[in-house]
């Protein structure tokens, strides 16, 4: 019998900011590859695997590093987004070490020709640019059949050029869909992703899309009903369309009864599933506002990215904001939430022009929600080739946020995010409430340890490396605080980060009667040792104006009894570095939502 060569395909998550559960994070692309893979045969050779989401979304670095080669995959598939792809590359250079013979081959949105950081890095083999299920057939059947012949769209290292452009699959039949094939379950998170067209007849320069599909590809309305049949009939509560620009197609009014037709309704009148997508507004009319209600769409995304007219002519989005106004009032008269995106650091764009669009919305009231992002000038995009000419200073790793364009600083950036939040009443990149207990079921990752500082003799008995959850929490208690107890508790922290360096961690500091014997000094020599190191968290928050945020999280718990004797000023020094609890007002309240986790705000 032919013993089959293993094929593990990963997808690491969106990282958490503190220790809450990870969703959303479905292996659609693996699901595609693994389909395909099928239907040309591929899987009398190649036993394809998807690594467990609950793995990916839970372990350690190190912890999906011992799970894959547990596993002894000969070849590892990477899904590669900003959010992930440091993470990754950092577990393919451990893989590597220990399994030199083992084949790496990444792909996704990250893997671009203009992305060299990622090429340049010697633990991968294969890179897959652009569209990847043909690719990644065409890389099994020639290592199948000993060829070296050039496959479109995929980089090797034995021959780094850039390889020709792969052309899309000319319908999406044949990969839609993972679900009705068994290979995902929609009743895993009550959630079906679904992909109606690929392409995007818009050609904004902040987005990946227009380099890598040259027209509009379509999935058949008979592929469409049996993937919804499959989400009704797994009890999926929400259908997320993937689709760029949802109503871009022409029978877009046609393609909403069909969605109202096929989500089923309850005995009470209600509808099984919502819908989500994004959209242009300047596309929706009354009646189709209607037919986007009737269809259960509860909310939609739209963005209007900038007023100014400079900024949507470099950006290639021109926005006419009459059919805008429209748009949005008729999806909000038909009781759609409308949540609205713009965009800080577009070329062309000032401080002044910044400021316009936050009057002209708040001023409109054409919202329910707002959301403003940063300018992340992207790997693949017309923004990242055209950076140089048009001035644009970014981040060299991901997020890839702007830092400085011909008319904006990097203070005026922090000022105009800082300005949003206020006009809009919002955090948009809240942290969440803190984790003060665990429960560790047997087997599972271990989330917590917890240490007393002032034992003698004091052991550094951390769970294995292996072991641990990816949002750690490390709980440190003295009644001291003094040199001896923060060294201890600096050694602590950084071997955890030097044993998984893109840990989220959580660091709970407890004294005891004495409370005023933390020094904020301590608190700043501890942050320190938190971000020694940086990764994509600690660089995504990086223009956050609420303070020092990222991926480590300080908290100091002091009791409650203690509260009228500490001093006021002592409790504001120590807010420069951490967020105060008061044990007993804290741990005994259910809901611990309202805690604002923002530097420099007691709670």
């Amino acid at each position: 019998m032919t013993t089959l060569r293993s094929v593990l395909l990963v997808q690491l998550p969106i990282p958490p900011a503190g220790p809450t559960e990870v969703v959303g994070n479905v292996p659609l692309a693996a699901g595609y590859l693994k389909m395909m893979a099928r239907q040309r045969g591929l899987d009398a050779e190649f036993d394809i695997q998807i690594f467990p989401p609950k793995l990916a979304n839970n372990c350690s670095d190190r912890g999906i590093v011992a799970a894959i080669l547990q596993r002894n995959p000969w070849m590892v598939g990477f899904t590669c987004y900003l959010w992930n792809i440091d993470r990754t590359i950092w577990i393919c250079q451990q893989l590597k070490a220990v399994r030199p013979d083992l084949l790496i081959v990444l792909g996704g949105p990250e893997i671009t020709a203009d992305n060299g950081w990622v090429l340049e890095q010697s633990c991968i083999d294969y890179a897959v640019i652009g569209e990847g299920e043909q690719t990644f057939c065409e890389l099994l059947t020639s290592i199948n059949t000993g060829t070296e012949e050039p496959i479109a769209g995929l980089w090797r290292r034995t021959s780094p050029a850039t390889p020709a452009f792969r052309q899309p699959l000319p319908h999406l039949n044949d990969i839609s869909s993972p679900y009705l094939d068994g290979i995902l379950d929609a009743a895993d998170e009550e959630m079906l992703m679904l992909e109606t067209i690929r392409g995007c007849i818009f050609k904004c320069k902040f987005c990946y899309y227009p380099k890598s599909y040259d027209a509009l590809y379509f999935v058949s309305r008979d592929k469409i009903i049996a993937n919804l049949k499959h989400a009704a009939d797994h009890g999926a509560r929400e259908v997320v369309l993937l689709d760029p620009t949802l109503n871009q197609r022409r029978d877009f009014d046609d393609f909403l009864r069909l969605l109202s037709d096929c989500n089923p309704t309850h005995a009470d009148g209600t509808r099984q599933f919502t819908y989500f997508g994004e959209l242009r507004a300047e596309g929706i009319n009354v009646e189709t506002a209607k037919l986007l209600r009737a269809a259960n769409f509860s909310e939609v995304e739209i963005g209007l990215q900038s007023v100014d007219p400079l900024a949507q002519d470099l950006m290639d989005r021109r926005n006419n904001l009459k059919a805008f106004e429209r748009g949005v009032r008729a999806m909000m008269d038909a009781g759609i939430r409308v949540k609205v995106d713009l965009i800080i650091g577009l070329p062309g764009d000032t401080e002044a022009s910044v400021r316009r669009g936050y009057e002209y919305l708040s001023q409109t009231g054409l919202f329910t929600d707002v959301q403003v992002f940063n300018l992340a000038i992207l790997p693949g995009t017309a923004f990242r080739a055209e950076a140089e000419m048009l001035g644009l200073k970014f981040q060299p790793r991901p997020p890839y946020y702007v830092l400085e364009t011909p008319t904006l600083n990097l203070t005026q950036i922090y000022g105009l995010m800082q300005e949003a939040q206020d006009i809009f009443d919002t955090d948009f990149d809240p942290f969440p409430p803190p984790k003060l207990t665990f429960d560790i079921a047997p087997g599972d990752p271990i989330p917590v340890a917890e240490f007393d500082l002032d034992a003698e003799p004091f052991v550094e008995s951390l769970p294995a490396a292996e072991d641990r959850t990816h949002a750690f929490t490390l709980r440190f208690k003295s009644g001291k605080w003094n040199r001896s107890a923060l060294r201890r508790a600096v050694s602590m922290i950084s071997r955890v980060l030097t044993e998984n360096p893109h840990s989220t961690l959580q660091v709970l500091v407890e004294s005891g009667d004495a409370p005023e014997l933390l020094k904020p000094a301590f608190l700043q020599e501890l942050l320190r040792a938190c971000y020694s190191t940086s990764n994509y968290l600690d660089r995504y928050y990086g223009l956050n104006p609420e303070g020092l945020l990222g991926s480590k999280r300080l908290l100091v718990i002091l009791p409650a009894e203690h509260s009228p004797t500490v001093s006021e000023d002592w409790i504001d020094s120590i807010n420069e570095f951490a967020t105060v609890l008061w044990r007993g007002q804290i741990w005994d309240v259910d809901d611990l939502d309202e805690i604002h986790l923002g530097m420099g705000r007691a709670t």
